[in-house]
Order: structure tokens, then sequence, then C-alpha cells
């Protein structure tokens, strides 16, 4: 993976970055939720909408992470 998009689903995050993990838990967009409609299967832009959370400052922050 390149760079995290707003297209990118938390599992993608989570399976390329797993450094991030406890960055998402922290935000409340990783939980242990499964099944057809997991919070795991989101695209970031709707992960962050039903948290509430500005998608592009979440997008810098989470690819300077993993730039560093």
């Amino acid at each position: 993976m390149q760079k995290i998009t707003a297209a990118t689903t938390i599992s993608e995050i989570l399976n390329e970055y797993p450094e991030l993990t406890d960055y998402l838990m922290d935000l409340r967009l990783c939980r242990s939720d499964a099944g057809p409609d997991s919070i795991l299967e989101w695209e970031l832009s709707r992960a962050a909408a039903e948290q509430d959370l500005a998608l592009q400052p979440l997008l810098e922050e989470l690819n300077r992470r993993i730039d560093a």
C-alpha cells in the first residue's frame, strides 16, 4: 500500500500497518466486531464520519505515522 486514502478500509490499514492499531483504537476506529457491516470493512471516510472525525487531518496523521 502506498498511502492511506479515504477509500482505504480499516482492515487494510491494520493488515498493512499493524503499528497503527493502538492509535485507531484510541479514535474508536478499530473494534473487535465482525461481519458484513463491521467497522473493519468500512472505508476510512465512513468510519471517520461515524466518529465525527475530520477526515483530512486524520489522513495526514495516519500517513505521517507510516512515513516516520
